[in-house]
Parts: C-alpha cells; structure tokens; sequence
C-alpha cells in the first residue's frame, strides 16, 4: 500500500487527488534594521501591514515586512480554504522551508491536524544560520534524523540551492536515494537564465552517481528559468521553447511554482505561457515530470489579503489547461499524480495489516 510521508505520519496515497509541490507556508519576519537608507515614504511602506491600498504597490514588488510573513494564523486560513475546494482528506501540499531557515516541523504537525489538509515537508537538516555551511558528513547526519523523525517526519530532502557546493549535493542525494525520497533544487536568485542548464546538468550528474535518479531531482523555479530575454537581454514576453525542451531532455522533473500570481506590465511569463508550456512537455511524453504549485511566499497572495490563494490552482489553473486542450489523464498527473508517484514509499506494515482481517466477521466484507 504506498503512502507518503507526511508531518503527521504515513498517508496512502488513495484519496488524494490535489498536490500542491512548493509552497512555503510559514515564513519569518525580515529583521527590522532601521530606514536602511530608504526615503520617509518607502520606509513607512516597508512597515505598513498589508491592506487594500497597498496591493498596486506589492504586485510591483515594492518591499513590505509584513508581506513577507506568513504566520500560522494566515497558514491556517489558507490551508482550510484549500481543503474545502478539493474535500476532506483529498488535498496535500508540500511545505519547503525558505532558504536558511525552516518553519518549525511543530507547527505544521498542528497545521495540518486543525485544517484537514495533508502536509508533507522537506528535509534541510536544521540549523542556525551561521552554520548553513555545514559539510556534507554532517549535513547528511542532519537529514536522516529529519527524515526519520517521530514528532513530524519530512517525506522529501530540500530545496537546496541548484548552485550548492558539490560535497552537500552529494549528500543530500545520498539520503534522497537510501530514504526513497525525491531531492528538490532550487534555481538561485540571480542566476541567468541560460546558465540553468549547465548548472542543472552538473547538479544531476552528481545526484546519479550518489544513486538518485534524475527524475527523482524536483527542479523549482521552472518559469523563471525558461523566460524568454529579447535579443538585446532585457526581459522578453513568454517563454523560451528551447530552454524549455532542453530542460525536459535533462530527466529532471520540472515544478512550476509560481501559479496565480495578479500580472503586472513587468510579467514575463504568464500563467498562460505556463499551460502552453505544460502541453509542450506532454506532447515531448514528459507530461509525467511536471509538478504545479502557487508558491506563495507573500502576504498579499493570500485569499484572505485580495489574492488568489492556494486554491487557484484547481480552481481555475487546471480547468484553463483543459480548456486548452489538457486530456484527463494529463490534468491528474500534473495536478497530483506525478507528485504522488514521487513522494510514494510502499509501507509492508500497512499491507500487512490490511490483509490481516479483524474481528470475527466475513472476512471478504
């Protein structure tokens, strides 16, 4: 009976029809460091809470400390709103901690007992800051025990930055490959978009010969690393066929986590570029290594604050696909199946308690 591991537990995988693959869910505040330099008006901005008249200035990308915080209380609201879209038991969603730091293994423990909403979490081997360096002997050390952990286990190892050191890749696909776990990588901020590639190569060259295989390698931040750039480099429109096609040719398995966003005139790739993306892949017969998620990791995107929450995925992402042409079989692999596929561990406990039957009734009922 395969199930996946989630901070509560194991989960068989039967039931569940929605998988959200990249999300942050809690995030911590910015520290506060003064004006910083900025103007009186920006300053005040950056300290404002979210509301109404602040939205034309986030969806700008303006900075606003209380937009980049994601509590438990807004982790709730929105986790609860996922769960009544897809029903009961039928939503999981994959928390990844942001970058030198992770949301307390605790907390999601509760957050998914009080919303109903399965959470499986990565695995980044916990630590201060000023050890985010850590070695690959003891940043493995520091995954298993993530891994294994009875208060709330992680079912996946990462992100971890896509231009990581060697020996820490290394590592974390090693364990990836022993626990039965998918390894997720993140493309840097800041790294060109032509220079994905060569990097994702490297980084799939070194999880093969750790033994993970390349489709087991989550690659976040798909979109942004397949944006199309005008023949002079600036920020084109769209996105770019070949990068794309060459991704899908690299094995990895692709996440496009950066659904629902509200355009902007500074939008490169749309949500529709995306769908038109997706049918690319399945048409290549990669329609099995693409993973959806809206990757929310500011304040404003939530429902709650005038955004499209996580339910927008299949409350209007997976019914636009269709309405592109998406046959059933790809919306459920892209929508959770191929998430399930790669998070899944068989369980024999399971099995072996499953044909064992109780009671002293019939035992075929």
């Amino acid at each position: 009976m395969p199930t996946i591991t989630s901070v509560t537990g194991a989960v068989p995988v039967s039931g569940i029809d929605l998988v959200l693959a990249a999300e942050a869910l809690l995030r911590a505040p910015a520290e506060r460091r003064g004006n910083a330099g900025l103007a009186a008006s920006s300053a005040d901005f950056a300290r404002a809470p979210v509301a109404q008249p602040l939205l034309g200035r986030l969806l700008m990308g303006e900075a606003n400390l209380d937009d980049r915080t994601l509590d438990a209380a807004d982790a709730a609201g929105a986790l609860r709103t996922l769960a009544a879209e897809a029903g009961p038991g039928r939503a999981a969603v994959i928390a990844l901690p942001e970058p030198g730091g992770a949301a307390d293994p605790a907390v999601l423990a509760r957050l998914s007992r009080d919303t109903g909403a399965m959470i499986v979490r990565g695995a980044i081997g916990r630590h201060a800051p000023a050890d985010a360096v850590a070695e690959g002997t003891v940043l493995a050390d520091r995954l298993r025990a993530e891994l294994e952990s009875d208060a709330a286990p992680a079912g996946l190892v990462g992100p971890f930055p896509l231009r990581d050191r060697d020996d820490r890749l290394r590592a974390a696909a090693g364990v990836a490959a022993e626990a039965g776990a998918p390894l997720v990588l993140a493309v840097d901020a800041g790294t060109p978009e032509p220079a994905v590639l060569p990097i994702l190569r490297r980084a799939l060259g070194i999880a093969e010969s750790a033994g993970l295989a390349r489709d087991r390698v989550i690659l976040t931040g798909t979109a942004a690393a397949i944006a199309a750039r005008r023949p002079c480099g600036g920020p084109g429109v769209g996105i770019d066929d070949g990068r794309l096609d060459a991704l899908l040719d690299s094995g990895a398995t692709l996440c496009f986590d950066d659904l629902g966003r509200i355009p902007t005139v500074r939008t490169v790739v749309s949500d529709h570029d995306v769908a038109v993306a997706i049918l690319r892949a399945a048409a290549a017969g990669a329609g099995e290594r693409i993973l959806l998620s809206s990757g929310i990791r500011a304040k404003h995107r939530l429902t709650a604050f005038g955004g499209n929450g996580l339910e927008f995925v299949p409350q209007q992402f997976l019914p636009y696909l269709a309405v592109l042409g998406a046959d059933t079989a790809l919306l459920r692999a892209v929508g959770g199946g191929n998430a399930l596929r790669i998070l899944a561990r068989e369980d024999p406990a399971a099995d072996r308690a499953a044909a064992v039957p109780s009671g002293t009734g019939d035992p075929r009922c």
